[in-house]
């Protein structure tokens, strides 16, 4: 047998078949002697010609076989693969991001290690989610460069020795802090330059050093406190630091401190964990992941920003149910800590669990007040300073809101992420040297002051603070409501500024709130919601809240106040082309005027902006209430469900939704049903299947009156005979049980008539329709 590799000799003919005959083999001719049949005689040869041809197509078979096991065996190479395209820059050469666009990422770690803090990221160039974080990352770069190292590496390019080690990443962009020692510390906040900033500046300073711990209790909800050894070569100061650095993933805002109180040395190291209503010792294993899980298992808000995912809002419905939560929209601005509103509302939800007056809550309630009088005084001090000085040219200064930045010079001040213990001392000047040392102490003072101010200006053109105007204090007491009511509140607050989509769902207009805040208590389980219409303050909010728990509040019904440019809606015509037919157009002010006329029947077509098959849903409802035009007993018209809040039994879940309400009987409204499609025929049919029969009389002559062809408008007259015989036997029936015969009788008559004319003159439609509403009256 030949090696598969080398070409078979075609012209060597097979080894015959022991299953075949030879004609050569007189043992091959057999004879059945038994045989009653007639034949060749047995000693007579048997006929080779078939035989022959038999073998020949055997070859010929075989030899094709060959051919093609031959043709699979020389052609078994790669498939032909068009090359990836070049790899290109994504950044900008004069960019301060060094652009690994060849997917590099060895060497870009490696630079990204020998600094102090890199910030990196892997982008994939199509991405839009990468291409928008392009230029955020590049204008937290213009700012942070010299304190910050910025790159970026393609993870995207075929081939590329990035694409090969993370080649199952499902979401772009990938931002990662690297400090020196360590491992990277993934962003997971918002692709906004002034976030990236605040979580870069906590990464600077992960843990702060009060003087005394009340120095944060009242300014954040949650304070991880480490009374621990903080000497060179400390084990303890270590990993606290460590899970410091860690935990900005989880909390990119910083909203839980950390703090260390130095301790001597031969003290054993504790961390203590602060909540609202009490303090917690840790009890476990000395590492980083342990004491981060123990925080998050045992942190206990009553207050929290709320930042919802946009992924079907996770994160705002884990706080919606399954009771009621009071939302706060307001302005926040990632480079203050700082928010006088929501300072407010961490106070009043104290004063609302504060049940018995406890010590300790009642405590951080002083505390949280106190803090709020100081962060008004601190900020007018702080503007009065920055304003009236003069501030040397720096780098990266934001001329406005649009995020566009100037080209200035900014000074380092500080070593920026080091894991050395705080007690490192500075090293000494250099006196040989004419040129200020910047680490001195006077130099030192100096460049605090000027990047305090600095700091001060940037968050000034983000969102200039807000504070609550001072006038009528107090209110209603809502101290221990929490502990009288079996459904308490929950309080979170919305940055207004980026989620502001949500409060226009709700029905606030923060468009024309001076201080773009607003209040709404939002029940999913009760189906209520109710929006706060007084000004926002210390004393209006507690009213608020204490109408709320004694159910005196009136659930709020409100329209689109407007429809954002950057919206991505489907189109919506409730108007017909042909002779501007247009339907009725429904709001929360005139919904329950509408439907709940008397004597008229209301179809309503509840629809949904971001409803694609809603539009052909339209365009049915729309024909079906241009046929029937000339039926002034019912009213067809549509409401965007979305953007109007209605009284919950006239809430829809789902769209395109139809609803039916009966001229009498509102309560008795009805749905077009699920499992039908949504067609003119079957609009038509549900609508007959619900109206009362004269109604219907009305409608199917109305239909009959459209319709154009000669046959079909002779069916559709003979439907409505037979209608009205029906009706009429109904109402014989009527007339034997009852004691006004005559009222009746005169309906008889009327009926009668009708019948005539459908039969014999149906083209006299003034007569027709003075008997229709003979009946209606």
């Amino acid at each position: 047998m030949s090696s598969p590799l080398q070409e078979p000799d075609l012209n060597t003919s097979p080894t015959p078949d022991p299953g075949t005959t030879d004609n050569n083999d007189p043992s091959a001719v057999c004879t059945d002697s038994d045989s009653d049949t007639d034949g060749p005689e047995p000693d007579a040869p048997r006929p080779t010609l078939v035989l022959k041809m038999l073998s020949l197509l055997k070859e010929l078979s075989i030899m094709a076989l060959v051919a093609l096991a031959y043709a699979a065996l020389t052609n078994e190479r790669p498939p032909k693969v068009s090359k990836s395209p070049a790899a290109y820059p994504f950044f900008p050469r004069d960019s301060h991001v060094t652009d690994w666009y060849k997917g590099q990422i060895t060497a870009a770690i490696e630079e990204a290690r020998a600094s102090d803090l890199a910030f990196v990221m892997f982008y994939a160039p199509w991405d839009a989610e990468s291409q928008n974080a392009r230029r955020e990352l590049e204008l937290a770069a213009k700012y942070l460069h010299e304190k910050v190292a910025f790159a970026a590496v393609n993870c995207w390019q075929p081939g590329s020795e990035c694409k090969r080690q993370y080649s199952k990443v499902y979401k772009w962009p990938v931002l990662i802090a690297y400090p020196t020692h360590g491992r990277g510390i993934q962003y997971n906040g918002p692709l906004e330059a002034f976030h990236m900033i605040r979580f870069l500046l906590n990464m600077c300073q992960p843990l702060v050093r009060p003087d005394k711990l009340d120095d944060h209790m009242g300014k954040h909800n949650i304070v991880v406190s480490a009374n621990i050894n903080v000497l060179p070569g400390s084990y303890d100061y270590a990993v606290f630091y460590a899970t410091a650095l860690r935990f900005l993933e989880r909390d990119p805002f910083r909203d839980t401190v950390f703090a260390v109180f130095p301790q001597k040395y031969d003290d054993e190291g504790s961390i203590f964990l602060h909540n609202w209503n009490g303090t917690i010792k840790y009890d476990g294993e000395w590492s980083p992941d342990s004491i981060a899980q123990w925080i998050v298992m045992n942190s206990h808000h009553l207050t929290g920003w709320v930042t919802p995912t946009g992924m079907k809002s996770v994160t705002l419905a884990t706080f919606m149910q399954p009771g009621p939560t009071l939302i706060l929209f307001t302005p926040k601005n990632p480079l203050v800590r700082e928010n006088d509103y929501y300072d407010m509302l961490r106070e009043i939800a104290h004063e609302y669990f504060n049940c018995e007056t406890e010590t300790y809550v009642s405590t951080r309630l002083k505390l949280i007040t106190a803090e709020r009088t100081r962060n008004k005084e601190n900020y007018y001090k702080l503007k009065n300073k920055c304003l009236n000085r003069h501030t040397p040219a720096r780098r990266g200064v934001i001329t406005n809101l649009s995020n566009i930045w100037t080209n200035t010079t900014f000074r380092d001040i500080c070593n920026c992420v080091s894991s050395a213990p705080i007690y490192t001392p500075c090293p000494k000047s250099d006196t040989s040297v004419s040129v200020p040392d910047k680490l001195s102490p006077n130099q030192l003072q100096k460049a605090v002051r000027e990047e305090e101010c600095h700091n001060f200006l940037l968050a000034e053109k983000y969102a200039p603070p807000i504070f609550e105007r001072r006038g009528v204090e107090g209110g209603a007491n809502v101290t221990g409501l929490a502990c009288a009511t079996n459904s308490s509140l929950k309080f979170v607050a919305i940055d207004s500024l980026r989620f502001f989509q949500f409060a226009e769902r709700l029905g606030l207009d923060l468009s024309k709130s001076e201080d773009k805040s607003g209040v709404v208590v939002v029940n999913e389980k009760m189906e209520t919601h109710h929006v706060m219409t007084a000004n926002i303050s210390s004393a209006n909010l507690r009213s608020y809240v204490h109408n709320f728990t004694q159910k005196t509040l009136s659930r709020s019904l409100r329209s689109k106040v407007y429809i954002n440019a950057s919206e991505h809606v489907y189109p919506h015509s409730n108007c017909s082309k042909r002779e501007q037919f247009c339907l009725m157009e429904l709001s929360s002010e005139n919904f329950l005027s509408t439907i709940l006329q008397r004597n008229k029947v209301v179809l309503v077509f509840y629809y949904s902006k971001q409803c694609s098959f809603c539009n052909g849903i339209g365009y049915m409802f729309l024909t079906v209430a241009k046929l029937l035009v000339g039926v002034d007993d019912i009213i067809f018209a549509r409401i965007d469900g979305e953007s109007n809040l209605l009284p919950w039994e006239y809430t829809m879940e789902s769209y395109p939704t139809i609803l039916f309400l009966p001229a009498y009987g509102k309560s008795e409204s009805r749905t077009f049903p699920k499992n039908l499609p949504i067609t003119v025929p079957n609009l038509i049919g549900f609508l007959l299947t619900n109206v009362e029969p004269v109604l219907k009389l009305k409608t199917m002559w109305s239909i009959c009156c459209q319709t154009k062809f000669a046959a079909e408008k002779g069916q559709c007259l003979a439907s409505l005979r037979m209608e009205t015989l029906s009706i009429i036997g109904r109402t014989l029936r009527e007339w034997r049980i009852s004691a006004q015969k005559q009222k009746i009788l005169y309906k008889l008559q009327v009926l009668k008539h009708l019948h005539l004319l459908f039969a014999h003159s149906p083209e006299d439609h003034v007569q027709i329709r003075t008997y229709l509403n003979k009946l209606r009256g």
